[in-house]
């Protein structure tokens, strides 16, 4: 007989930064995160995690997937996972519930592999190898000067060697020229650089007295400059910069991501399995941007999208908060990290995501 579903849980854990994070109107002092495991009726679990933003995505998961998917058999895991999205069809296709949903389905891909002994890439049809990878760093902080910056970026590509080093936007775009020049000319031969914009650009014609003077630093691709429906601005930016557009962090469903490849003709897909809808959108959207030639690049959580990035072609890139940038804390719960070789991240050979959880870590922050 085949098993059954028999616990679907999250905990919620608070790890506090050593500096906060100055964003535009964000201030980020700490960071919040949902932890989901799912376990079946002969013993395996199988774990996920990602940023709550300040949302209840436990209490979410608890109301509105738990009791669509335990004592559910293991093995109809499409039909429920899609009964539980027409069973919530109220509640839009982005949004709280997605994230919910999608950190369930990565759960329960995570116990698939484990059920396989296999890491999450072979149990999809992949293999173990080197993922390229992109830094996220140079967060804006009270105390930043010029130097610090040079000394990030010193660090970063000549520790790493990276495939592209990101900051963060500092929601001063003629600040944000000054930036990326000092970041250039600290490694004027070092590897492309990326800004997040984090949604804050009006739109693409004042963006644009900016952002085109950026393509003389070498840009990989100006990331989520527009709120992620607003396909007009993005199809104007794409249209008008020399350099490639990517966007997609934190978005949800095939449908929105096919209008934003169709209508907002973005050059770059970023996507999440945390919140697009689990691992079965993500395979699904990199098969759509693979249609149209658009290379994938994952949003951070490295221990789930090295896995994926091995399995499924269109994706190019993954991303890696590196520890010491103290931009975020969910490192402080692990008993080590995924090994870092040739300019990339390397996904775990242990059964499905490989993440190793430190137990005690997390009874700690769950006080937090």
């Amino acid at each position: 007989m085949s098993p059954k579903i028999s616990k679907l849980e999250a905990i919620e854990v608070t790890i506090p930064l050593p500096k906060p994070l100055l964003m535009g109107p964000l201030y980020i002092d700490r960071r919040q995160y949902v932890i989901v495991t799912i376990q079946d009726d002969e013993g395996y679990s199988g774990t996920s995690y990602g940023l709550t933003r300040n949302a209840p995505i436990a209490a979410t998961l608890e109301r509105l997937v738990t009791p669509r998917w335990v004592h559910q058999v293991l093995d109809d895991h499409p039909r429920f996972y899609d009964a539980t999205v027409r069973g919530n069809l109220f509640l839009g296709t982005n949004g709280i519930f997605w994230r919910a949903l999608s950190l369930a389905d990565c759960a329960l891909y995570d116990l698939l592999a484990k059920r396989a002994g296999k890491p999450l890439c072979e149990y999809l049809g992949g293999q173990i190898k080197t993922i390229p990878t992109t830094l996220a760093g140079c967060y804006p902080v009270a105390d930043e000067t010029p130097e610090s910056l040079r000394e990030q970026m010193h660090h970063m590509a000549s520790t790493y060697q990276p495939a592209g080093i990101k900051i963060t936007s500092s929601a001063d775009f003629a600040r944000d020229t000054e930036r990326l020049r000092i970041c250039r000319e600290a490694i004027p031969d070092g590897p492309p650089l990326l800004n997040d914009l984090y949604c804050t650009a009006k739109d693409a014609e004042s963006l644009l007295v900016e952002a085109q003077k950026w393509g003389e630093y070498n840009m990989l691709w100006l990331e989520d400059p527009f709120p992620f429906d607003d396909f007009e601005n993005m199809a104007k930016l794409a249209d008008a910069l020399p350099y490639p557009v990517g966007t997609g962090d934190e978005q949800s469903g095939s449908r929105h991501f096919t209008r934003l490849m169709d209508q907002g003709r973005v050059d770059v897909i970023r996507l999440d399995a945390t919140v697009c809808g689990g691992v079965r959108a993500f395979i699904e959207i990199a098969s759509r941007a693979a249609e149209r030639d658009i290379p994938v690049s994952c949003h951070i959580f490295h221990h789930i999208h090295s896995q994926l990035a091995a399995a499924v072609p269109a994706v190019h890139w993954i991303e890696y908060m590196i520890p010491e940038s103290n931009v975020e804390s969910i490192h402080l719960a692990w008993n080590s990290d995924l090994e870092w070789r040739d300019g990339g991240l390397v996904p775990s050979s242990s059964g499905g995501f490989g993440i190793d959880w430190n137990q005690d870590a997390l009874h700690h922050y769950m006080k937090q």
